[in-house]
């Protein structure tokens, strides 16, 4: 009797090997691509949390002095801030936010004292920070954080100064956001 070779045996198994072998490969390729957009997602993420930080901080300041002569564009040892005025027990005080080193900055002091824009807290990283007071009571405001995006919004101040006479209902202060 002769004894016959069993092919089929060799050819199924390599058949199951070679099949094991693709999984594991397009496995290995999913995980890296997967890595990089998690990498991707987490700079983009970042990236944003700067920015939204700076500007809800703004936004939120910006409403609670929304009252007449309270918002104002100024400066701090040379350097252009957003300030903001405040009546406590009757001292006047003044918050400036200003960029310095590449930090979005706040300086809350007293109207009459010496203040210096290398005391502050940092509110968050940013690249440029820019304040242009326009007409009708808006205020454009342009951020840059480190990354380099960019946005601006502009904030409305419904209160009119009280060189006119008269002051308004306060109203909800509100910002259009352009990215590019």
């Amino acid at each position: 009797m002769k004894l016959k070779k069993n092919t089929d045996h060799s050819i199924s198994s390599l058949f199951s090997l070679l099949l094991f072998g693709i999984f594991v490969l397009f496995l290995m390729l999913m995980l890296l691509f997967s890595a990089r957009i998690y990498q991707q997602t987490v700079k983009q993420t970042d990236s944003d949390s700067e920015l939204g930080t700076a500007i809800t901080y703004l936004t939120t300041k910006f409403r609670q002095h929304d009252q007449a002569d309270e918002i104002f564009s100024g400066t701090l040892d040379g350097t252009p801030a957003l300030c903001f005025r405040d009546k406590i027990n009757e001292k006047d005080y003044i918050t400036y936010i200003y960029l310095k080193d590449e930090n979005l900055i706040e300086l809350f002091t007293a109207s009459d004292s010496q203040a210096s824009s290398s005391a502050g807290t940092v509110i968050s990283s940013l690249s440029d920070f820019q304040v242009k007071e326009m007409e009708h009571g808006f205020y454009r405001l342009s951020l840059e954080n480190t990354s380099g995006v960019s946005t601006q919004f502009l904030l409305h101040s419904t209160a009119v100064s009280s060189g006119s006479g008269k002051k308004e209902d306060l109203q909800v202060t509100e910002y259009i956001t352009k990215r590019y």
